[in-house]
């Protein structure tokens, strides 16, 4: 028994010694690309057409800017519009949250259908990297009815 008390406080003071090795975590909050998905046909959700808003639009990645206009078309019409989904591409180390004007957290992440059917519709989220350096942007879609 005695033996066994030496060899665990011997094993203890062997692991207590040892120096925890922690990875320099990752500073990328950049935004890659920002898609919007336009439903068009109500009555079937698998037909949309898919909008790079980043290429298509203005985008200030330093800024953190981004305005896109829908163009005009049967397809982009004040019912459609109605009908839209935001796809984002982040670093996969950072994360993405939804805030409103003043910065305060609505969600996790920017998904979910959303109306583009106003005038102006603007979006505010930040990516947060893995060390917690934030990135703020705001994406304001304008639909000329």
């Amino acid at each position: 028994m005695k033996y066994i008390k030496i060899l665990f406080l011997a094993l203890l003071a062997a692991v207590s010694c040892q120096k925890l090795d922690t990875p320099e975590l990752d500073t990328a909050n950049h935004l890659s690309s920002l898609k919007c998905m336009v439903y068009y046909d109500a009555d079937n959700l698998r037909l949309y057409d898919q909008i790079d808003v980043l290429n298509s639009g203005t985008f200030n990645q330093q800024m953190g800017a981004i305005t896109y206009t829908f163009p005009q078309g049967e397809r982009y019409t004040a019912e459609t519009l109605k009908r839209c989904r935001l796809e984002a591409t982040i670093p996969s180390t950072a994360r993405l949250v939804e805030t409103d004007a003043k910065g305060n957290v609505i969600a996790d992440g920017i998904g979910g259908m959303r109306d583009f059917s106003a005038a102006k519709t603007t979006i505010y989220f930040k990516v947060i990297a893995a060390d917690g350096t934030e990135k703020k942007f705001q994406a304001q879609f304008q639909f000329n009815k």
